[in-house]
């Protein structure tokens, strides 16, 4: 089946820009109201009842995880692929919605909307999948162990990214773009004595946990250069003149490569807790702090299909500076993209360069620059989900690629 262009993107941009003030409503709600991983009631809520209200067959709760939901329609012309547009809307602590959040579920929304506009001459079906806690909650992966993404053939998605978008297509076989990553807590438990009386009695959990920071940071230089290693003490005692019984340190082990990652970098990181409790006499405790993220593995062909549709839908673009592209941050996207073909378009949300997880892309997030290039992203995966359902030979050359790089 063929459906011009032109006639696809005057459908698209018409919806998308018919529903701008309620979607411009949704973004600016979602932002006023933060909620953590987990914990997004307002927020699934109103974007499952947002696409409810349009059409949408909702079912809230998939996969056993209360702020998750999915918004399906089938096309009318019947049979055919499925497509789905993942949203993501938890805010950070303290800072709220550092990461945009909100510009991702609105161009989901948006995406759903001009999908639904096209939807006559549509094979297959659409969908919007609500994912909740993708701040070191992973909702995706336990979306995907219950089964919500069976029968998806491609996703896409999107994600504010400061300054610059870029939609590079020469993707070398075997580049990842994100680092995987996994967190642990290290706990160590000691024995409480009068720090000045008595100390000899006394068995320091605090000094096990400084002893594993100094063994991470003798590790660094020994481990790969794409290791990141960061943590924070969340407990080291309660009075100076009290030796503490309890200190804990949380950790987020990250790397381009999952494999080196769970084979080499959590071992050798647990041999440094293990010889700090064995250096101050504490017992040691490691408690699994952040799920496993797998690294996001890229999609020449959807790439393709994105770079030609952000031209059609106002979407400015950058080149790619040289070397390896993506991001040094980690998502449960990169599971997803593990799973099956996807997309995560990252576009610019302000003139300036503009910090992720900071008070700044907090205030970003709600500028009149970020909320028109999401709806411009919005039109751009619509336009892409139209070729991907209309064109079978463009589903199945991602479906090759993602094959390739599966074996890479």
């Amino acid at each position: 089946m063929t459906i011009a262009k032109e006639t696809l993107s005057e459908t698209t941009t018409q919806a998308i820009e018919a529903a701008r003030p309620e979607l411009v409503e949704v973004a600016l709600d979602i932002h006023a109201h933060p909620e953590l991983n987990y914990q997004e009631q307002h927020a699934a809520q109103l974007l499952s009842g947002t696409l409810e209200k349009h059409g949408f067959k909702v079912e809230r709760g998939v996969g056993g995880v209360e702020t998750a939901f999915t918004a399906t329609l089938p096309g009318e012309v019947g049979g055919g692929p499925t497509v789905a547009v993942l949203a993501e809307y938890d805010a950070l602590p303290e800072i709220g919605h550092g990461c945009g959040h909100n510009l991702i579920a609105m161009a989901a929304i948006g995406a759903g909307l001009g999908l639904k506009a096209n939807l006559g001459g549509l094979p297959g079906n659409i969908m919007v999948i609500g994912t909740p806690a993708e701040e070191g909650g992973g909702g995706k992966i336990r979306m995907l162990d219950a089964g919500v993404f069976k029968g998806v053939d491609a996703v896409l998605s999107s994600h504010p990214s400061s300054n610059r978008t870029v939609i590079p297509t020469e993707i070398p076989m075997g580049e990842s773009w994100s680092l995987a990553m996994v967190g642990y807590r290290y706990i160590f438990h000691g024995k409480a004595a009068h720090a000045a009386a008595m100390p000899h009695e006394g068995i320091n959990a605090l000094n096990g946990v400084i002893h594993l920071f100094n063994g991470i940071d003798s590790l660094r230089q020994h481990l790969r250069e794409d290791t990141r290693i960061h943590g924070i003490i969340t407990d080291g005692g309660m009075a100076p003149n009290v030796v503490p019984e309890y200190a804990a340190a949380n950790f987020m082990l990250r790397c381009r490569d999952r494999d080196y990652l769970s084979d080499v970098i959590v071992g050798r990181v647990r041999q440094a807790a293990e010889g700090a409790a064995a250096m101050t006499g504490c017992r040691l405790e490691i408690e699994e702090y952040y799920p496993f993220y797998e690294n996001v593995r890229p999609n020449a062909v959807i790439a393709g299909l994105l770079l030609n549709n952000a031209g059609v839908s106002g979407l400015p673009l950058d080149e790619p500076f040289p070397g390896r592209q993506g991001s040094a941050a980690s998502t449960d996207f990169g599971n997803v993209s593990q799973a099956l073909p996807a997309y995560e378009l990252r576009y610019a949300v302000s003139e300036t360069p503009v910090a992720s997880h900071s008070r700044e892309m907090t205030e970003t997030a709600i500028s009149e620059y970020a909320i028109n290039a999401a709806i411009n992203v919005a039109k751009a995966m619509t336009l892409t989900a139209c070729d991907l359902l209309l064109d079978p030979s463009a589903l199945l050359a991602a479906k090759a690629e993602f094959d390739q790089r599966t074996a890479a």
